[in-house]
């Protein structure tokens, strides 16, 4: 005991380290028992003492004696033990037992902690620092407030304001934050419960009316957890208090029937605690605001039993329920929280959408049209619309979180869509905006999907019919020189949503950008760009006296915004709309009345160097018989304005590329293409300016334009362009940096040339693409079509060693493939023209070795790697290839192939049936082979490919090669027959 009183009087001074190495527990224990009679705050600075040389067991032997006792008036701890408190906080405020709360924080702290439970560090850390003494003040004067000294209702006007005093202060001190938070909570509660009157514990005759929303201080505690807590921890935090609410501010005996008897009982504040969150703007703020949003709305719904209390209550009526404000406020709160998507620890309580906006709109309209009646406070107007939209427009734009279900872009015109169906309900407060239909038609431009320009162009019509331009029911061609007021019978009044020319121009790059653009596209954008053109008359005749020019010069007044008027970006995506629609013509006629425009003046519209690079790319594309010389008229003209002066359309590489591309499709019919394409590169290289020199893309058309030629000069060729490219990089020109795709068209136009030589010259360049990729230059790694490629040439070549070289490149590819080289991985075109090598070379084992490659293509296959999918195609060189092998059994190996084809369609892979071409293989196999009876065979084999075509395969229908190879086979036996009678 001594040594205990030792530890003592030195605590103060000493470091507590010291203590924990030199002492044992059993002096701990002594030492907590010496001090019993000490005054308090003693014991807080020795708590303070340990906590803040983390000394735990120091803790843990000095906490519970704090907290089993109570202090007398003078500030000593007396003898007398208080009920051992309850971790949870709800039920201690339940129960009415507060007076040693204040430490339970302590202790949940520390008790976390030693039964391995994760803990917040922030918390810990803000535990073990010392209690300064006026904190050390203020947590006796909170314990007092809260001792079960005073009953719910009990309360003084002063001791009101004491409570709320004591909030301010918890929350503003700054000194241990989490506990001022927690202290800051219990005193709400506290407030709750004298507020209710204690109805959670059985008392419902104590309400103190005194107790206002204002002492609560709940904004300046939102605003102080909320820098403290987030996510789950912030909501519990928040969830907790309106869970007292809701257990306090419970209806009485008496049966409430109306909102006027409503009024007069407790309501929770639900919409004052939403309100506060809200202004918060944090995902975790919003994400707590919505559950109570919707805690509301459930107990409102709710007629037999609230899901929050548990008990059997009558229909939960408020004075004050949630109307579109309310939600508006939530929505508004997740947008500006930049939170795009739902946090990970968040599922609300319904989904419609990932994006939380978008999901609370989707909600409104669900509960809305669940009882339109009843539920008018809900129904959204243009703020929910409005907003909803601008959240998926900034989640399109920031990319967070892509929703494979469902398009940004259909899913903002889908809201859209229903805020414009309001509007023409007669809902003057969803009346949309110009700004909105303009974030939709962003929105589905950089939605790439497929078909969103077909919804882009609604919206457009949508905002021409309700700007009372045109009548979205009429083809425009038929409506804009009639008169607009007699199709105007609408119940709304028109809305100042008249298009502007960047709106056209969204649809008209969505149409260029579209998978597939055919003369149907190209109508609509032409007719599109009409439209426009007469928009921005300066007469209108037909229209009533709101004529559509006066209207536009009042648009005009207020920025260049407003017009509508095609300009240069208009007239050039036409033009690109004509050339993949493969109308040049159109696109040439389009450059031809913008330079009439031009030359009257309107200078907005001159062309450039796009448009005439356009018209140019339109012509090459055509793959017509003039597109030569249509390319290269458009080039002698732009040649000429520049020498006159405009050198903006002076002619530059893509120009020249592009009259190069159209000088391969005419290749084949004209001898001269490839000596023009050749004439141009070489004006090119003259060149002093550094745009009109020539690059890797020139040179590679250059290459295609020869290969489409042929012939022996078009190999010649190709090897020294690619010789060229190397030399040009080597002195300088980066432009020229050689790449696997110009070696892959070097080694497609040698492949092709027809010379004899050209599987040996193609493999001299694969195997210089190899050499220089393992030197270190990987723009030159060779890729699964060069390999193909080599291997076609090897089929095409007919050598009997052909087989064998395209098998061991078939292996290189593997080899590189394990290597991890991923763009050589082999795939169907490889191994069929592989097999096709086997087939041309006439080796003997040509049919084992093609079986043995389609085994392997169909084991991959099997495996899951369906980039080796045998088709008809493989099957058919397989069965070519045991024919061309000479073998005795050819023709039994090539039935078993057709068998195999017939089972495997139907039980493994639907695509590899064998079609009529694989049934002439077969009767070419019986005439070619050494069989008796060969008619007998044929006429079976026939036989089942009518039994097929008849039962619903429409793939082997008997042709008229058919008939001839069955015909062939009767005469072949009749020949043989006489010369054996001749003999």
């Amino acid at each position: 005991m001594i040594q205990a009183g030792l530890i003592v009087r030195r605590a103060r001074v000493i470091n507590i380290g010291s203590i924990r190495r030199n002492y044992s527990t059993t002096s701990l224990l002594r030492l907590s028992e010496s001090i019993s009679s000490s005054r308090r705050i003693k014991w807080v600075k020795l708590f303070s003492t340990f906590s803040s040389s983390n000394c735990t067991l120091g803790v843990k032997i000095i906490l519970p004696r704090i907290l089993t006792r109570k202090c007398d008036e003078k500030g000593n701890i007396t003898t007398k033990k208080s009920p051992s408190p309850s971790p949870d906080p709800i039920s201690l405020v339940s129960k009415g037992s507060f007076s040693a709360q204040p430490h339970v924080i302590f202790q949940n702290t520390f008790s976390s902690t030693a039964n391995g439970e994760s803990a917040s560090n922030s918390e810990n850390s803000d535990a073990i620092h010392p209690i300064s003494k006026n904190q050390a003040k203020l947590l006796e004067r909170t314990e007092t407030l809260l001792s079960d000294d005073f009953p719910a209702g009990t309360l003084t006007v002063s001791q009101l304001i004491d409570v709320s005093n004591c909030i301010f202060l918890w929350i503003n001190t700054g000194e241990h934050r989490y506990l001022g938070a927690k202290q800051a909570e219990l005193l709400i509660k506290r407030l709750i419960l004298e507020r209710g009157g204690g109805k959670s514990l059985g008392e419902i005759d104590n309400e103190n009316t005194m107790v206002e929303w204002d002492m609560l201080k709940f904004e300046k505690f939102v605003i102080y957890i909320n820098s403290l807590y987030h996510g789950q921890d912030f909501t519990e935090k928040i969830l907790s208090i309106v869970s007292f609410f809701e257990k306090e501010y419970i209806s009485s005996t008496k049966t409430t029937t109306s909102l006027l008897d409503c009024r007069n009982l407790l309501e929770v504040p639900y919409k004052s605690i939403i309100s506060t969150l809200c202004k918060r703007r944090t995902g975790h703020a919003a994400a707590t605001a919505e559950q109570v949003l919707h805690r509301f709305e459930t107990r409102l719904s709710s007629s037999s039993r609230n899901k929050y209390d548990n008990v059997n209550i009558a229909p939960y009526l408020h004075s004050n329920p949630p109307t579109v404000p309310t939600y508006n406020n939530v929505i508004s709160c997740w947008f500006y929280s930049n939170s795009d998507n739902y946090p990970r620890h968040y599922e609300p309580n319904y989904f419609h959408d990932t994006n939380p906006a978008s999901n609370i709109l989707y909600q409104m309209l669900h509960l809305y049209n669940l009882d339109p009646e009843n539920m008018e406070r809900i129904r959204p107007d243009y703020g929910s619309f409005n907003m909803a939209i601008a959240s998926l427009s900034e989640l399109q734009k920031n990319g967070n979180g892509f929703r494979s279900h469902q398009a940004i872009g259909k899913t903002c015109f889908d809201h859209l869509s229903t805020m414009i169906q309001f509007y023409k309900d007669g809902y003057e407060d969803c009346a949309p905006d110009y700004k909105i239909f303009l974030k939709v038609l962003n929105a589905l431009e950089l939605d790439r999907r497929r078909g969103n320009w077909s919804l882009a162009r609604k919206v457009l019509e949508e905002m021409l019919h309700l700007s009372g331009t045109v009548d979205s029911n009429v083809y425009w061609t038929e409506t804009m020189h009639q008169d607009a007021s007699e199709k105007r019978d609408n119940k709304w009044k028109n809305v100042n949503v008249f298009p502007r020319t960047k709106d056209f121009n969204i649809i008209l790059a969505m149409i260029a950008n579209a998978d597939v653009v055919d003369q149907e596209k190209l109508d609509y954008a032409t007719n599109l760009v009409v439209l426009m053109e007469h928009l921005v008359k300066k007469e209108r005749s037909g229209y009533d006296n709101e004529s559509f020019s006066n209207r536009i010069v009042q648009f005009e007044g207020h920025g260049n915004s407003y017009n509508c008027k095609p300009d240069i970006f208009t007239y050039n995506t036409l033009i690109s709309i004509a050339a993949n629609a493969g109308r040049p013509e159109v696109a040439e006629e389009t450059l031809k009345k913008m330079a009439k425009k031009s030359a009257a003046g309107d200078f907005s519209v001159k062309p450039d160097k796009t448009t005439f690079n356009t018209v140019i790319s339109a012509w090459a594309r055509s793959k017509t018989h003039s597109s030569g010389d249509k390319a290269a008229g458009v080039i002698h003209l732009m040649q000429k304005m520049a020498d006159e002066g405009d050198e903006s359309v002076r002619p530059d590489r893509i120009s020249l590329t592009s009259v190069m591309n159209s000088l391969i499709s005419s290749a084949k019919r004209s001898r001269n293409a490839p000596l023009q394409a050749e004439d141009i590169i070489q004006r090119m290289e003259q060149s002093k300016d550094s745009h009109l020199q020539p690059d890797t893309v020139t040179y590679t058309s250059l290459i295609k334009c020869w290969g489409q030629k042929g012939g022996l000069k078009a190999a010649e060729r190709a090897e020294k362009i690619i010789d060229t490219l190397h030399k040009r990089y080597d002195d300088g020109y980066i432009e020229c940096k050689p790449d696997s795709y110009a070696y892959n068209v070097a080694l497609d136009t040698i492949a092709k040339s027809g010379v004899g030589d050209a599987a040996e010259r193609a493999e001299a360049v694969l195997n210089r693409m190899k050499n220089l990729f393992n030197s270190g230059k990987t723009d030159l790694a060779p890729t699964t079509e060069s390999f193909a490629t080599v291997m076609n040439a090897l089929a095409r070549s007919g050598n009997p060693e052909s087989g064998v070289k395209a098998e061991e490149l078939l292996q290189t590819m593997h080899n590189l493939q394990n290597e991890g080289i991923s763009n050589v991985e082999p795939n169907t075109i490889a191994y069929t023209t592989c097999i096709m090598a086997w087939r041309n070379s006439g080796h003997k084992d040509a049919g084992k070795r093609a079986s043995f490659l389609l085994q392997k293509m169909e084991a991959y296959y099997d495996e899951g790697l369906h980039d080796l999918r045998p088709n008809v195609i493989t099957y058919t060189n397989v069965m070519e290839a045991w024919i061309s092998s000479g073998q005795h059994d050819s023709f039994e190996r090539v039935k078993a192939i057709l068998d195999h084809m017939i089972h495997r369609s139907k039980t493994v892979d639907s695509e590899c049936a064998p079609t009529t071409i694989c049934f002439n293989v077969a009767l070419k196999a019986i005439r070619l082979s050494s069989e008796p009876m060969k008619d007998q065979k044929a006429q079976i084999l026939f036989d089942r490919m009518k039994e097929m075509h008849e039962s619903g395969d429409v793939k082997v229908k008997p042709s008229i090669q058919t008939y001839n190879a069955k015909e062939v086979l009767k005469g072949d036996v009749l020949l043989s027959l006489l010369q054996s009678m001749h003999y």
